[in-house]
């Protein structure tokens, strides 16, 4: 993902940021809450450290609700998160990837027979060849729906039900 950075970034303030997304601490000015939905949120990605830059960074504007009842596109939340840093969001190299992460994994909609074989890596949990092989098959004939995913060798059944639960895999 390409993100254009502000150069007048104050590298104090995303050090300190950066310090309490290591720590799991949120913002002040986070609702109620937020840590404990953005958690929760995260089934398909288990890694706190990506809640916790989420709870971080995001939080320090917006409530966790204003994101996590939104999914979106890869190159949406791309727009998005280009968007926040150009209204003056502050965050490290590092707390980008793990937003990025946190978002692909469990907030991205990826369309099975549209998508970009990068993308579909992503949102997937695959690898780029297993992802090659959907678009050449998809090519061929489209995808109708979880078993036909499924039968493709490489494809973790169980990410795919939990995308398709939470609304975020079409066909």
């Amino acid at each position: 993902m390409t993100i254009n950075r502000r150069s007048h970034r104050n590298v104090a303030i995303a050090g300190l940021l950066s310090c309490l997304a290591a720590c799991g601490s949120v913002s002040a000015l986070a609702a109620p809450g937020d840590m404990e939905a953005i958690t929760k949120a995260s089934d398909l990605d288990h890694d706190p450290i990506d809640a916790a830059a989420v709870g971080t960074v995001c939080t320090a504007c917006h409530s966790a609700s204003q994101f996590l009842t939104a999914p979106r596109p890869y190159l949406r939340w791309q727009q998005t998160m280009q968007d926040m840093l150009d209204r003056g969001a502050v965050a490290t190299d590092e707390q980008l990837d793990r937003i990025l992460s946190y978002v692909v994994k469990n907030l991205t909609i990826v369309n099975v027979n549209t998508s970009p074989s990068d993308q579909l890596a992503y949102t997937l949990q695959i690898p780029g060849s297993v992802a090659d092989e959907i678009v050449a098959k998809r090519a061929a004939k489209p995808f109708v729906g979880i078993e036909d995913l499924a039968s493709v060798q490489g494809v973790n059944g169980h990410v795919i039900e939990m995308l398709k639960a939470k609304g975020l895999l079409k066909f």
